[in-house]
């Protein structure tokens, strides 16, 4: 049996007593936003008398929030304290719950393939997969795409959170296809040789990025977990040169999608303003091919962070009738400093509640 009744979110400043409005710029950095997932329903309940939240704690700056326990939490119903004697209560991560896919698109067009740049891409990319995994294999997914002047990327692994298929498939880059543009002749759309791979010798960045974003869009769409999160990796060393998408085009998709996208540029031939613009989540800029690992670890950690941010909590009310107002408080200690604060309130019905609730 389930009921469920959703009030609005509650984002709780720092202030302890009446601070008065604050910047804008601290106001964001100095509290916790604790939210239901996308979609709503978070709260539900299920006789006799259990009442569950999946939550998500970001910083009111939206930085997720992960690694929190039971002791970074407060319950109230109706403005008191759950009773510990009373009532059972537990928080804790459930990334079972929740799915994020993340889709790295690589540029492998022919700048990439004859900078000798290649290596430090592919290590990166795979060092991606092996952080974004380690952290929990069970709420992530991966796939890889690349991409070169054709009209759509190419698919190099399906989303998978098998850390080996991946791996595989970024090896299966190094494998030569040719020595000269003569050994592509049998290949209808990839007819150049660009070290050892056949190529289409142009860059489709715009027409790679809308449709990365489809693919993640029509995997937010997808039910077989309760909720779901999309992040995009675009790594690109120059700028669009097919022109088969406009660059308003790529940048209405990058708006428009609820997907996360980061964004890498590797070089001066990059167009920055494009690259900042497609990764609304964050753009890194690297000058030469060393710093490729950097940027794509700490994508990985922020893509982590994205996917352990989700935290279930359950008790059993010990009311027995009526509407109450569950309210949640996250805190979190910062060093030198008081801690960020944040608070989620709903309300649910206890109507046939009772006894011999048991988490």
């Amino acid at each position: 049996m389930t009921r469920t009744r959703i009030s609005s979110c509650v984002a709780l400043c720092l202030a302890v007593a009446g601070c008065g409005p604050l910047p804008v710029d601290e106001s964001v950095t100095r509290c916790l936003s604790v939210t239901e997932p996308s979609g709503g329903a978070g709260l539900v309940t299920t006789l006799p008398s259990r009442v569950s939240l999946l939550f998500k704690v970001d910083t009111c700056a939206g930085e997720p929030v992960s690694g929190l326990d039971a002791s970074h939490f407060t319950v109230t119903e109706d403005g008191r304290a759950v009773s510990a004697f009373e009532s059972q209560t537990r928080v804790q991560p459930k990334g079972e719950r929740f799915r994020l896919d993340s889709l790295l698109l690589l540029d492998l067009s022919g700048s990439t393939l004859r900078s000798g740049d290649f290596g430090a891409l592919q290590a990166a990319a795979k060092h991606y997969v092996a952080t974004v995994l380690a952290s929990g294999p069970e709420s992530q997914r991966v796939a890889v795409m690349t991409f070169d002047g054709r009209v759509a990327p190419q698919l190099l692994v399906d989303y998978t959170n098998d850390a080996a298929l991946l791996q595989a498939g970024l090896d299966s880059l190094s494998v030569p296809e040719c020595r000269v543009s003569a050994d592509c002749a049998g290949y209808a759309d990839r007819r150049t040789c660009a070290g050892w791979r056949c190529v289409d010798d142009s860059t489709n960045l715009n027409g790679a990025l809308v449709s990365a974003l489809a693919s993640l869009d029509a995997r937010l769409k997808l039910t077989d977990v309760p909720w779901r999160d999309a992040a995009l990796v675009l790594f690109t060393d120059g700028t669009d040169q097919a022109a088969r998408v406009l660059p308003a085009t790529a940048m209405e998709a990058a708006r428009a999608t609820h997907a996360h996208v980061f964004s890498v540029g590797l070089g001066g031939e990059v167009d920055e303003a494009s690259l900042r613009a497609y990764g609304k989540d964050g753009y890194w800029p690297v000058a030469d091919a060393r710093g490729l690992d950097a940027a794509f670890t700490t994508i990985a950690a922020r893509v982590n962070g994205l996917a352990n941010r989700f935290y279930l909590l359950e008790y059993c009310s010990p009311k027995r009738s009526g509407t109450h107002t569950l309210k949640v408080v996250a805190s979190l200690p910062q060093e030198g400093g008081a801690p960020l604060i944040g608070g989620l309130s709903l309300s649910f019905d206890a109507t046939g509640f009772g006894s011999g609730c048991e988490l």
